[in-house]
């Protein structure tokens, strides 16, 4: 290897066979001498437990190799040793299924000032990097022809993408949370403007300001795009463009993977895209680089904003105006049971309301979970939740088609009156056993002049479900009711 003085492809790219025989023989290598490695760094650690070089190395390697439970002890023990290292507290919070909404700044910087002086050479040469050119082809397409005026390219690490799109734009900034970084982007000679900053707060200070916005793998270090997509809306100009790359998620939400990055699936792109006033004009599925000798899969995309549009009457609601539009009488007694099931010292990943009556307990059931979701076949009521801020999602839905869509998703489903206006109570219970992940709660009231106990749990139990209760409850208005409490 070392004489090897230039390395020329016998074929185009595109013409190349993947060789998926090889590529898991490589991975088994490569997998081997991991095992080893991590063996004599845990020799070493032994020696000297407080080693805050070595306890970052021996996490690292477990991540890689998925053992994840192990990960999590060691990040945790190197926190206890510096508890300012950025990635470690990162990862810690992702292993233990609580991630941030986004990547810590500190995080950012310190890992790409780490990696800048090899950075193009190990994600262009090593592992294939494609988005930058992917990023550019895209924005030639849609911009057909037409030069934009004023671009920006977010979380600009080296310039790699500045260098791609210099001949479509007449003006390029920069942007990056690292100083080294930067640096190289300004040796490059294509920005007008460079800046150290986050891009939410950077874009905030310049409204109106670009025709053109371009993130290649920045979005991987955000879970939630609502605080970046508010912020771009502002910064473009009416008709202006947002380009970007993602990795590829599932769903209508976003996973945050053992790298410790984002993955967002192609529903969740189009209902942020919305609520945030973009069209979205163009999304392609493609191969951004390679990911531990595997094509890592994403999507490039491309967001058109809209005008303003007339101000919603319910936005000029108050909070408890539309929290009383969505009221059920029960719903503080499902908080309780909630809490009764789940409690004080715990909390889960995913909630769900259906119907939405529990909006004025959501800080109650935000303790219980991470998110907290909204269904409701009524639009008019969905947009009221929507307003009212209570929830993360909020759909416009059939119930039992929005479960099923919805494979071992929520942790915890809540049904104020889902099963009272259900016509069929079976084909509820079985949608609501295919979204409840493993040993997920049911709790749902019911009206006993419609189904006594006996029935109830014996529905119930023929949809799969493991009923743990069915209590007497006298309701707010004092008609006596059912609450049905069951786990997947």
């Amino acid at each position: 290897l070392g004489g090897v003085q230039a390395v020329v492809p016998v074929a185009p790219p595109d013409e190349l066979q993947a060789d998926h025989v090889g590529s898991a023989l490589a991975q088994l290598r490569i997998g081997d001498r991991q095992v080893a490695d991590l063996a004599r760094l845990q020799r070493a650690l032994a020696a000297q437990p407080d080693s805050e070089t070595l306890l970052f190395q021996v996490a690292r390697l477990q991540v890689w190799l998925d053992r994840r439970a192990d990960a999590l002890v060691t990040f945790r023990r190197l926190l206890a040793v510096a508890p300012g290292h950025a990635e470690a507290r990162h990862m810690a919070a992702v292993l233990a299924g609580e991630p941030p909404e986004k990547a810590s700044a500190e995080y950012i910087a310190s890992t790409f000032d780490a990696f800048a002086d090899s950075f193009d050479e190990k994600l262009v040469g090593w592992l294939e990097y494609r988005a930058p050119q992917q990023l550019a082809a895209l924005a030639r397409r849609v911009l057909d022809g037409r030069i934009a005026e004023r671009a920006i390219d977010l979380g600009c690490g080296t310039g790699l993408v500045g260098a791609e799109v210099k001949g479509l734009v007449r003006r390029l900034d920069g942007v990056d949370l690292s100083p080294r970084m930067i640096g190289h982007a300004r040796r490059r000679g294509v920005y007008a403007d460079l800046a150290v900053e986050e891009l939410v707060a950077l874009l905030q200070r310049r409204p109106d300001s670009y025709d053109l916005a371009l993130a290649a793998d920045v979005l991987i270090y955000i879970g939630d795009l609502r605080p970046l997509f508010a912020a771009l809306h502002g910064a473009l100009r009416d008709g202006g463009l947002f380009i970007a790359s993602v990795e590829k998620g599932g769903g209508a939400r976003y996973i945050a993977e053992k790298s410790g990055r984002y993955q967002h699936g192609e529903d969740y792109l189009r209902r942020r895209a919305e609520e945030a006033g973009f069209d979205l004009v163009a999304l392609e599925e493609v191969v951004l680089r390679k990911e531990e000798n595997r094509p890592a899969a994403g999507y490039v995309f491309a967001l058109r904003r809209r005008p303003p549009v007339a101000a919603d009457p319910l936005a000029a609601l108050s909070t408890d105006d539309l929290l009383a539009q969505l009221a059920q009488p029960a719903a503080g007694l499902l908080a309780a049971v909630a809490q009764r099931m789940i409690g004080r010292d715990f909390q889960v990943g995913w909630a769900l309301d259906i119907g939405g009556g529990m909006a004025r307990h959501a800080e109650d059931l935000r303790r219980l979970s991470q998110h907290l979701d909204m269904v409701d076949p009524d639009p008019a009521r969905v947009r009221v939740a929507f307003e009212s801020g209570a929830f993360d999602e909020c759909e416009a839905a059939g119930t039992l088609d929005y479960l099923e869509a919805r494979p071992d998703h929520y942790d915890l489903i809540l049904a104020g009156d889902a099963l009272v206006r259900a016509p069929d109570a079976p084909a509820l219970f079985s949608a609501v056993k295919v979204a409840l992940a493993v040993a997920g709660v049911f709790i749902a009231l019911a009206d006993p002049a419609r189904q006594d106990a006996a029935t109830l749990q014996a529905q119930a139990q023929a949809e799969g479900l493991v009923v743990l209760a069915v209590e007497p409850v006298s309701l707010p208005d004092g008609r006596p009711g059912l609450c049905l409490i069951a786990e997947s």
